[in-house]
């Protein structure tokens, strides 16, 4: 009986160790994580991924990192992260990720570009965005941790408002 029970044990630990050995290690870096709160954010996010575990966060160098059981929670937790608002460049154990972005046509001069879903959880969210925007007018719309971002200010383009705020590691959706 106890050699039965040793080798379920031994199986047991076996398995435990394939299947850590198999979790993917994944890495966002660039996504605009300021404060405790856009912690919280990215936590509140992957927490709601399925096989995504271990999500953490270094506000200094603006990374997440979390586990992933398999190549399609690696998938869904890097796309769980674009649709909260976040943008950035990931990998899965140490290769590159593609991350499906939706391209934003430049398009002609608007006077106004209204991105939705943005990740503005607190004032330092906010003083970020305002400076990409510095000759223009800068309004939020909405409460929580994804806001609409309204830019005014003649001589802009969607595309470009869009790229400015991926590069500081924001995301949304242009109207």
């Amino acid at each position: 009986m106890r050699m039965v029970f040793a080798m379920v044990a031994a199986l047991a630990i076996g398995a435990l160790v394939v299947a850590q050995a198999a979790a993917d290690s994944v890495e966002v870096k660039g996504p605009h994580i300021c404060c405790k709160q856009c912690v919280g954010a990215v936590g509140k996010i992957l927490g709601g991924v399925d096989g995504v575990s271990d999500a953490k966060c270094d506000v200094a160098t603006k990374t997440v990192t979390f586990t992933a059981k398999d190549e399609a929670a690696a998938k869904a937790g890097v796309n769980a992260l674009i649709k909260g608002g976040f943008a950035g460049k990931a990998t899965r154990d140490g290769k590159e990720m593609k991350v499906n972005l939706p391209a934003v046509a430049k398009g002609d001069k608007v006077e106004t570009v209204t991105v939705k879903d943005v990740h503005v959880c607190c004032g330092m969210c906010q003083k970020a965005i305002n400076g990409l925007f510095k000759d223009s007018k800068v309004k939020y719309e909405g409460t929580g941790a994804q806001r609409t971002v309204i830019v005014t200010g003649g001589d802009l383009y969607r595309g470009s408002v869009m790229e400015a705020l991926r590069k500081a590691g924001f995301n949304g959706v242009v109207e």
